[in-house]
C-alpha cells in the first residue's frame, strides 16, 4: 500500500513539473559584451529547416577553405570561405570581414543563387545553449552580407548549435574549426 502511495505521489509530481515546464521559454543571456545579461528568447519558428539527408558542399573530413583565416577569392559556389568566431562570442571578427567581402561579391555577381548560412558550435554549452548561440552567429554573417548590399532573398540561416562537427577532437584548435558560419549554395 505505501508503494502505491509513493508511487502516485511521484508520478503526479513529475507530471505538475513537466506541465509546468512546458510554457517555459528557453532563454540565452551569452554573447552579450557590454557586461549586463541580455535575455532574448529562442523563435525556432525563425531558423529554416534543413533536411537531414542533404548533401553539403565541402566533403566530410576536408578542411574548412579558410582555415588558416586568411581571405579567399569566391571564384565558384564551392569558394565561399566559413567564418570562424571566438568562443561563446557572436560577433564577426576582424580576420573574417575579408572572407564576408569576397562571398558577398559573389552572390552579389550570381544573383540567382540561394546560400543557407549554417551556424555551429563547439561542444561545451548545452544543446539549448549552442542552438541559440549558432543561430546568432548566422544571424550575424547575414546581416553583414545585406550591409554589403546582398539581398534577403539570397540568404537563409539555420543553426545546428554542437550537432555537426567538423572536428570531434577535444582541444582548443578543434573546437576553433567548429566555431563556424558555414555557406552552403543552393
Amino acid at each position: 500500500m505505501d508503494r502505491r502511495v509513493i508511487s502516485l505521489c511521484l508520478c503526479l509530481s513529475l507530471m505538475l513539473l513537466f506541465a509546468g515546464c512546458a510554457s517555459k521559454k528557453v532563454a540565452s543571456s551569452s554573447g552579450d559584451q557590454s557586461g549586463q545579461a541580455k535575455i532574448e528568447a529562442i523563435q525556432p519558428d525563425a531558423i529554416k529547416t534543413v533536411p537531414l539527408e542533404r548533401s553539403f558542399d565541402r566533403p566530410s573530413g576536408s578542411p574548412p577553405s579558410n582555415l588558416s583565416l586568411s581571405p579567399t577569392t569566391a571564384a565558384d559556389s564551392n569558394a565561399l570561405g566559413d567564418v570562424f568566431f571566438d568562443y561563446d562570442r557572436f560577433q564577426i571578427r576582424k580576420d573574417a570581414m575579408p572572407v564576408l567581402d569576397a562571398n558577398a561579391g559573389w552572390l552579389r555577381a550570381s544573383g540567382s543563387k540561394t546560400v543557407l548560412i549554417e551556424g555551429h558550435c563547439d561542444e561545451r554549452g548545452t544543446v539549448a545553449y549552442n542552438l541559440v548561440l549558432g543561430e546568432k552567429r548566422a544571424r550575424a554573417a547575414k546581416q553583414y552580407l545585406q550591409d554589403l548590399g546582398v539581398p534577403t532573398s539570397q540568404l537563409q540561416i539555420t543553426s545546428y548549435g554542437e550537432a555537426r562537427p567538423f572536428c570531434k577532437q577535444q582541444n582548443e584548435v578543434c573546437y576553433q574549426q567548429n566555431r563556424r558560419a558555414h555557406f552552403v549554395t543552393k
